[in-house]
């Protein structure tokens, strides 16, 4: 096995450096050398010194083959020399309870400090960087697509009309020849649920153009061989209607509406007998309204309130009756407002949080009954991009104030009796007092126009999105510097604690 031999000679031998010996061990093939010393009783010793063999028979029990054990092969010393992980037998190694408690604290706190690192990456992966530039996507398209369904539960749709304006004073009466502007309004139930009937298509400021229309009639001249239309009441007898009168005598010859002729016939109009009264207020029904409409790309406002509105000398005017403002229920639901092309669902949160959509604005008795809501709309151009900086979509973001106004405000609550205070003056109207009141509870109709008001306004500056991209080299560096670092403070926290328990 590669050890020392010792063999003591004879003290009887007459050359004291020779000796016999009597080797009892297993005999080795190669790699033995002889040394020969004198021994302490004044016999000669024999050191035979074994070197290490490539391979080492043993005898086997019972006269069996010998057994070859090889040796493992000699290691590189210059690779050791860049061994940075030093080796400890474990039988040198202490072990301690507060060890154990502070590898158990250290793992719950790897494992806590991993997972937030991972959602922290999921996280940053999820977000977006926003970079303002100027906008210069105005003179690109004139247009720009407004969105819109918006649920009105106490509002007949009889008495919904919807206009639009800006400040350039284009009131978008020529929205009609524009294929992407559609609005569609249907009748719903007081409880919301739709009445089955057909869509009826939204006109935007429709009193307005009909208005137009009635004012180049009046000033066109009719010529000498005018044969003016029945609208399909002709007969054989009765070829043209040039008179509004004639107009409606062919109508009750066919036993027909006559009244509904006179408010859209061009003789009617020329003549003056086109007014009709303004219409009271439906109700027992709700409405809703939905589409796309296309205004132009300046400031300006699109509405809904009381009253068709009509343009004369450049006001926009709504025809309604004052005491039938009352009956004008302006609650409203807006299930989606956003301008420009829609953006998927995941794509902003941000801009998801700052919009209109499932706003819900109820007026009730003590509110005022009705009045008039205003949101003012700041609208940004917003493009977003991809990785690579290529532009995947065009659209605008827009954030909102609001204010509401109501339309009967009451008066007395600052009404007290005269000469309960000295610097305050009072009126005594009768009525049920309140302690320091001299009448009963009074409301006031304000001048306002019942409806809902969009004041919007476009920014000159855009802002590009694009999404944040966080390689997994990051995630991997991050969890190494934390798995690293919490065992190494452990390591120099139990160090000082066993260094401690050995001092006492």
């Amino acid at each position: 096995n590669g050890s020392l031999y010792y063999t003591s000679g004879s003290p009887h031998t007459n050359n004291p450096y020779t000796s016999t010996s009597t080797n009892t061990s297993p005999s080795v093939s190669s790699g033995q050398s002889h040394v020969q010393t004198p021994s302490a009783d004044g016999g000669i010793s024999t050191l035979r010194h074994r070197h290490q063999p490539s391979a080492l028979a043993t005898p086997v029990k019972n006269g069996g083959t010998a057994k070859t054990l090889k040796t493992p092969p000699t290691s590189n010393k210059k690779l050791k020399r860049f061994d940075l992980f030093e080796k400890i037998e474990s039988d040198l190694t202490v072990k301690t309870n507060n060890g154990g408690i502070l590898a158990i604290a250290s793992w719950a706190l790897i494992i806590v400090l991993v997972l937030n690192e991972i959602s922290t990456h999921r996280y940053a992966n999820l977000s977006t960087k926003e970079n303002p530039k100027v906008d210069t996507s105005l003179g690109k398209d004139r247009r720009m697509s407004v969105n819109i369904n918006i649920t009105f539960p106490g509002l007949h749709c009889d008495d919904l009309h919807l206009d639009v304006m800006d400040v350039a004073g284009d009131s978008h009466s020529n929205l009609d020849n524009d294929k992407e502007h559609l609005m569609i309004k249907r009748r719903l139930n007081l409880d919301g649920s739709p009445i089955r009937a057909n869509a009826e298509t939204v006109k935007a400021n429709k009193a307005a153009m009909e208005e137009l229309k009635r004012q180049e009639i009046k000033k066109a001249t009719l010529k000498e061989d005018y044969c003016g239309p029945c609208y399909g009441a002709s007969s054989d007898v009765r070829k043209c209607c040039n008179t509004c009168d004639e107009l409606l005598e062919a109508y009750r010859e066919k036993r027909w509406d006559a009244i509904s002729i006179t408010y859209t016939s061009e003789q009617c109009i020329r003549e003056g007998r086109d007014k009709k009264e303004i219409k009271r207020m439906s109700k027992g029904e709700g409405c809703n309204i939905a589409g796309t409409l296309r205004v132009n790309k300046v400031a300006g406002n699109f509405h809904i309130a009381m009253g068709e509105a009509v343009d004369t000398n450049g006001r926009h005017i709504h025809q309604f009756l004052p005491d039938d403002a009352i009956n004008f229920n302006a609650s409203h639901i807006i299930n989606e407002l956003s301008f420009g092309k829609k953006v998927p669902a995941g794509l902003d949160s941000a801009s998801e949080k700052e919009s209109l959509n499932g706003i819900t604005k109820v007026v009730k008795a003590e509110t005022g009954a009705s009045g008039v809501f205003h949101y003012f709309v700041k609208i940004v151009p917003t493009n977003y991009t991809d990785s690579k900086g290529n532009v995947v979509l065009e659209t605008n973001r827009y954030s909102y104030t609001e204010r509401f106004t109501p339309l009967m405000t009451d008066l007395d609550e600052e009404h007290y009796a005269l000469g309960d205070n000295e610097n305050t003056a009072g009126a005594d109207v009768g009525g049920q007092k309140k302690p320091g009141q001299t009448h009963e509870h009074h409301w006031k109709q304000n001048s306002i126009l019942p409806g809902v008001f969009f004041i919007y306004e476009i920014y000159p500056f855009a802002l590009e999105v694009s999404k944040e991209y966080v390689p997994l080299s990051h995630l991997i560096i991050r969890l190494m510097a934390v798995i690293g670092g919490v065992l190494t403070v452990s390591s120099w926290i139990d160090s000082a604690m066993y260094s401690r328990e050995r001092k006492k």
